[in-house]
């Protein structure tokens, strides 16, 4: 008898290979979710002034765990390219699953667009604080120029090329992924060791010698102070720092979009999402501490308040240039430009280096659509040398550089915020699973790796329902607020056109397949063959 699957899925087999390693899907995910926070970290101490920020992201490690166990049981249960999309589609409904990730897709792409035109940034960073250091204007304004549209666009699309290439050559691309990981990790800990030597007093001499003001912490802190900043205690900051908090997780979803190429998929799924998200609530503990015990809480929170409203203070104005990037601070202390290189690095490294796998995922989504008839089927061919579906690449790379240009030349899409369709994205994907026993048995019977109940309800359901109410009210308590979630038309116009634009997708592709004889239905009651 002919293969069902065969019927109703392009082919037979995927055509790709499972040469992903655990070790090197761990440290992708450590550089998508950590890529960019440290900045953040420090530029948004002001949101929970006086937070304890130990406690805030241990509270918030809770649901993120929930989630992350959620998206490791569809990785290990369907694993193949866009696993979490897979299991979404068929534990939920075709129309459900296809658009959260469709929405997903368009948030990623842009981020990816994004973080490239970010990537010059960095550069300023780093000629900025060796310039302003040792005082020449050439390095000073090499800095600037990285800040600019045309300096960003230079190396935003200098990364999407290395992207493309390390995302283009199968394993030596995972190779790559891991060795830089490897590197970050080891300045990341060279970085926290050079933190943890040093004291709040040796900094403000050091800051107060430098800008040749008297007293620099008591000018910074006046500052931020006498225009509205005020400090609260301890664990009320650390409720006001959740959602800030649960958005430096995010991102941890997407090695089950490549679990259809992982080897030992579920030792590396277990690894990659659920552990790595324990060793990132680890490395943000240690940063945050770290940081605060060098150069002060009440310091360091004021200057991230005068960063972010542009407040008039003469220290701050002198330093514009490195913003909230601390490395600078601790070459104020060790006078080492070798080792502001390599805080630099640890800084930098994560941000890059999660490029490719981000690329990596977004093709991998393609495939899966173009598998289950919903995109065109030359998203799905993969190349025989490399094992990749080169299509999907292209397309991609494609979409990513219109992002970077669009950041780079329309600055209205700067005030449209993709973080609410996170938000909606991992609640739709959190609450369908939790429903799944009950409203997509076959499927929880047939499919899910981890059946275990407690009582009559399945441990998905118990994880799934609450992780769903977290989402809720994270979603609640942030929308609107102009930094963490700012809801303008833009915005709202940018999510109808999302979500619509992928309801009128999945419909054109099920007239279409219906026109030829195709039962688009049947294909979401089975999983795509490896």
């Amino acid at each position: 008898m002919p293969d069902k699957n065969q019927s109703i899925f392009i082919r037979q087999s995927s055509g790709l290979v499972r040469e992903v390693s655990p070790w090197a899907s761990f440290f992708a995910t450590f550089g998508l979710v950590t890529g960019g926070v440290p900045i953040l970290i420090v530029s948004w101490l002001y949101l929970a002034p006086g937070a304890n920020w130990t406690l805030s992201y241990l509270i918030t490690l809770l649901p993120t765990l929930g989630m992350s166990f959620l998206f490791y049981i569809a990785s290990i249960s369907t694993p193949r390219s866009g696993g979490d999309y897979v299991f979404n589609a068929r534990g939920s409904h075709p129309l459900i699953g296809f658009v959260n990730y469709w929405a997903l897709w368009i948030a990623f792409a842009l981020s990816l667009g994004l973080y490239s035109y970010l990537g010059g940034q960095w550069f300023a960073y780093l000629f900025t604080g060796i310039g302003l250091f040792y005082g020449s204007s050439t390095l000073i304004n090499l800095g600037n120029f990285f800040t600019t549209t045309l300096g960003s666009v230079i190396i935003g699309i200098i990364i999407l090329a290395i992207s493309a290439v390390v995302a283009s050559v199968g394993r030596y691309g995972w190779t790559f992924v891991f060795t830089t990981g490897i590197v970050s990790i080891i300045t990341t800990i060279v970085t926290f060791v050079a933190l943890g030597t040093i004291h709040p007093s040796q900094f403000y001499s050091a800051l107060s010698s430098f800008t040749g003001v008297k007293d620099a912490y008591s000018d910074v802190v006046n500052t931020a102070t006498s225009n509205g900043l005020t400090f609260v205690s301890p664990t009320t900051g650390a409720l006001l720092a959740i959602p800030v908090v649960w958005y430096y997780y995010v991102w941890y979803n997407l090695p089950a979009s490549w679990s259809g190429e992982m080897r030992r998929v579920k030792y590396n799924s277990l690894l990659g999402i659920v552990g790595a998200i324990l060793f990132v609530a680890i490395y943000y503990i240690l940063f945050t501490d770290l940081n605060l015990n060098a150069f002060g809480e009440r310091f360091l929170t004021s200057w991230s308040y005068i960063s972010s409203n542009s407040l008039n203070n003469t220290i701050y104005n002198d330093l514009s240039g490195i913003g909230t990037f601390t490395p600078f601070f601790a070459l104020l202390v060790n006078h080492s430009i070798i080792l502001y290189i390599i805080m630099w690095i640890a800084f930098w490294l994560p941000n890059f280096y999660s490029q490719p796998p981000l690329l990596i995922s977004l093709t991998r989504y393609l495939f899966a659509w173009a598998f289950d008839r919903i995109m065109p089927e030359r998203l799905a061919n993969v190349n025989e040398r490399f094992h990749i579906p080169l299509e999907a690449t292209i397309t991609s790379i494609i979409v990513g550089t219109i992002g970077l240009l669009l950041y780079a030349y329309v600055p209205t899409i700067s005030i449209v915020d993709v973080t609410v369709v996170f938000e909606i994205s991992y609640g739709i994907f959190a609450l369908t699973t939790a429903l799944m026993p009950f409203i997509r048995k076959d499927f929880f019977d047939k499919a899910v790796a981890v059946k275990t109940k407690i009582g009559k309800i399945p441990l998905i359901s118990l994880i799934g329902f609450p992780v769903f109410g977290f989402l809720l009210y994270a979603l609640y308590i942030t929308w609107g607020n102009p930094v963490l979630l700012p809801i303008n038309f833009p915005t709202i116009l940018s999510l109808g056109i999302i979500y619509a634009s992928g309801i009128i997708i999945y419909v054109i592709s099920y007239i279409f397949n219906t026109r030829k004889g195709i039962q688009i239905d049947l294909i979401f009651k089975e999983i795509p063959p490896e």
